[in-house]
């Protein structure tokens, strides 16, 4: 693994982790709570977030092989569920590949929110997912590893921080660039889903090499 190579890797997980878009999900799921309860779902959805990152990059790839899908196979589903996700970021708008309002709606009612939906699926989502299990199957040396769990731990670390400081933070960033620099990172994500399906599919049919 090069150093573009984990650079490209940490950009694809942050355009895929959508931080200002979480960050808006989840002032609107806390907004009734109290600043000390939000920072409390910040930090418990922070643990959720490392653990599902770390567990998904280090075993995910083995359960491909367990149930008999190829890297190929998956980074093309991968690359369709990215090409929606950044078309409807591209619309403004939240993909129901992510998470649907009747998640939204379940989730104001319930105690705890800070796992489900927060930080599954509406932060580490099919894309960042997909992401994870098709870097360890094209890195899979151990050295390799320390390096992308690293990564992931910074990457979950920040997105602590982002929602324990979510009301300051959208404060000074604006709803309307929030939702300027969204449509960006959808266009982003749809290049990469781009790259995602033309490499599953020579992977499928060599013979397109």
């Amino acid at each position: 693994m090069t150093h573009a190579d984990l650079v490209k890797f940490i950009v694809a997980m942050v355009i895929m982790m959508n931080p200002l878009g979480s960050l808006s999900i989840f002032l609107d799921l806390t907004k009734r709570n109290s600043l000390q309860k939000q920072r409390a779902i910040a930090a418990t959805s922070t643990i959720a977030i490392l653990s599902i990152l770390l567990i998904t990059l280090w075993i995910g790839k083995e359960l491909l092989d367990l149930l008999g899908i190829t890297i190929s196979s998956f980074r093309f589903a991968g690359g369709i569920i990215l090409l929606l996700m950044g078309l409807s970021m591209l619309q403004s708008k939240e993909s129901p590949v992510s998470h649907t309002t009747e998640d939204d709606v379940a989730a104001k009612e319930s105690e705890s929110i800070a796992i489900v939906p927060l930080a599954l699926p509406v932060i580490v989502g099919p894309g960042a997912i997909s992401t994870l299990i098709i870097a360890a199957g094209d890195f899979p040396q151990y050295i390799n590893k320390i390096w992308l769990s690293g990564s992931c731990i910074v990457l979950g670390i920040s997105m602590g921080l982002l929602l324990y400081y979510a009301k300051p933070v959208a404060d000074f960033v604006g709803a309307s660039a929030m939702k300027a620099i969204t449509r960006i990172m959808g266009m982003i994500i749809m290049a990469i889903a781009v790259g995602m399906l033309a490499n599953g599919l020579i992977g499928l049919l060599p013979t397109l090499h």
